[in-house]
């Protein structure tokens, strides 16, 4: 599992535009049914295939699914003061989800996957049915083939727990009304390029860029308990990227972003803001060239609200995911603890992917619906120190035979139970300046001769399967030794976070008394999905750093052109 900064290389541009149309805005709601072809074909199908749809010998489908995803993708990519990518993307696609048997044991967990394929462009009621009677064919041989094969499995293998494979639902009968798709970009190109260009004043930055996309999208979801729901799925309308690289003098690269999520053309920043922060990244990139590569040590560390919800992220919340409670490959490092003291007491966690907002900040996270059609809902996962509940899809756990909302999956692939809005909260706070003086300290208490301040880890990843260290990590853009007798801060570089989580998490000691947010992507099975995290500065007892692979490589052999006087010099 990783959380992805929603800041990429250009050169990935492309692969992620299909995984990253998970996001646009919806305000009001509407219980008046709409009546739309798309709707139409899918009711046709459905009723169709849930009364005829069998082999000889065998019965009809139990649970049938359609969904559509129409999503719309415009990005614009600029470089050097020039547009160097400008796309506008219009792609339909069906997914089609069949469950052979009953709620209590179906085909669940076996060879079988839901069927996903393009659809038309058109509201074309033939070309529909077309489509969605072939996937639904499909899916249902594969069900049946993987029902068999799961009741075969009974006569070799061990019981597992006796729970049922898939819950039963409330259906829903909602249209959420979208806002129009109503803001051209092309207004937009002139600051993309200005901000682009102001990179080109440095020889020492070897690469750079600024990217904008917007995407618009309807997600129509229709199966057989009556559910029938249009509505847009999680994240924001709009992503911005802003990145430039760097090389030291011995080969190793170095690359800083500044990403920004919002829902509105409002809330986008200004030109003179994004010139800030070009600013910010080119003055940071000429201190990382300079700095020291630092060994591997374990110290104290403060760690900034971003790199925080990151170890929560990748430390306990992948934890709660409850497939992961009941699949036998998992570490399964939380089962059973529902009532215990998992984290220090003066924390808390929740997840709240209703939470649209916070302080004015637009929350990636965000969404009405999950991708089994089940309305969000806030969960406390932890509650002063004390594990409460999961994360759940449609998939029981023992002891838990609901959804609560988070069934989450990048579009054609099987959900799950992941994350959305993840916050951190704490009783014991103070202000920053108290927690540097506290690092102090604890490093003077340890003998240590230096501590660490850490800023901004933009990815990680954690691992949560048997047979493999229970671990994680995470690289953060800035690391940092704090001389533990005078405070005074020194740049490092060439080093990641790493450690297990139950130690990490609970040798916090204290956290600040504000918060800071990170809005990202989070890949797991189920695919990418938009994900927000909410947490403080954290005081950590004990942090581990390793050394980062290196790609060393040698600098370019001449100057920029920028910089050449001539085309002959």
């Amino acid at each position: 599992m990783k959380i992805i900064n929603n800041s990429f290389p250009a050169r990935f541009l492309k692969f992620f535009l299909f995984f990253l149309f998970n996001f646009f805005p919806s305000f009001v709601f509407s219980q008046k049914p709409l009546e739309h072809p798309v709707f139409e074909a899918m009711s046709l199908e459905l009723k169709r295939s849930m009364k005829q749809l069998k082999l000889e010998n065998f019965f009809t489908p139990y649970f049938l699914s359609y969904q559509l995803l129409d999503s719309t993708d415009t990005t614009i990519n600029a470089r050097n003061g020039a547009i160097t990518f400008d796309q506008t993307q219009h792609a339909r696609y069906f997914y089609v989800e069949l469950r052979y048997g009953n709620y209590e044991k179906d085909n669940t967990g076996e060879s079988y996957r839901g069927v996903f394929e393009g659809a038309a462009l058109e509201d074309n009621l033939e070309s529909l049915r077309h489509a969605l009677w072939l996937m639904t064919d499909q899916a249902y041989k594969q069900a049946v083939k993987a029902y068999l094969e799961k009741q075969g499995k009974k006569i070799s293998e061990v019981q597992k727990e006796d729970l049922p494979d898939f819950s039963k639902e409330k259906p829903h009968h909602t249209v959420v009304r979208m806002a129009e798709d109503d803001f051209p970009l092309e207004s937009y190109k002139e600051i993309l390029k200005n901000i682009s260009a102001e990179f080109k004043k440095y020889k020492e930055i070897l690469d750079s860029g600024i990217t904008l996309r917007k995407v618009h999208r309807k997600n129509y979801l229709l199966n057989s308990e009556g559910t029938r729901l249009l509505h847009p799925g999680a994240g924001n309308s709009f992503q911005l990227y802003l990145w430039a690289k760097t090389m030291t003098e011995d080969g190793m690269n170095l690359e800083v972003t500044r990403p920004f999520s919002f829902r509105s053309k409002e809330k986008g920043p200004s030109q003179e803001f994004l010139m800030k922060k070009a600013q910010e990244i080119v003055d940071q990139l000429l201190k990382l060239r300079v700095a020291k590569i630092t060994d591997p040590y374990t110290a104290p560390a403060l760690l900034d609200g971003e790199s925080t919800g990151v170890l929560f992220h990748e430390a306990l919340g992948h934890r709660l995911e409850g497939e992961r409670q009941r699949d036998e490959d998992e570490g399964q490092t939380f089962k059973g603890q529902i009532g215990k003291e998992i984290i220090p007491s003066f924390l808390s966690v929740e997840d709240d992917p209703t939470l649209m907002e916070l302080e004015g900040e637009d929350l990636n996270g965000f969404y009405e619906f999950d991708d089994e059609g089940i309305r969000a809902q806030r969960v406390v996962l932890v509650e002063k120190g004390i594990l409460k509940n999961y994360l759940l899809s449609r998939r029981p756990i023992k002891d838990f035979y609901h959804s609560n909302g988070h069934g989450r999956a990048q579009f054609g692939r099987d959900p799950i139970g992941r994350m959305s809005n993840l916050i951190v909260k704490s009783s014991l706070t103070y202000p920053l300046d108290s927690l540097k003086n506290m690092l102090l300290e604890e490093c003077r208490k340890q003998k240590k001769p230096y501590g660490f301040l850490i800023k901004r880890i933009r990815s990680g990843d954690t691992f949560t399967g048997r047979g493999r260290y229970q671990a994680f990590r995470g690289t953060p853009e800035a690391v940092y030794l704090v001389d533990a007798q005078t405070g005074a801060e020194t740049l490092v570089r060439g080093v990641e976070i790493v450690g297990t989580p139950l130690i990490t998490v609970n040798r916090i000691l204290a956290t600040s008394d504000f918060f800071q947010i990170n809005n990202a992507f989070c890949g797991a099975e189920s695919g990418l999905v938009p994900v927000s995290t909410i947490a403080p500065y954290s005081l950590v007892q004990e942090v581990e750093l390793q050394r980062l692979p290196e790609e060393k490589s040698r600098p370019p052999i001449l100057s920029p052109p920028f910089f050449s006087k001539g085309a002959e010099q």
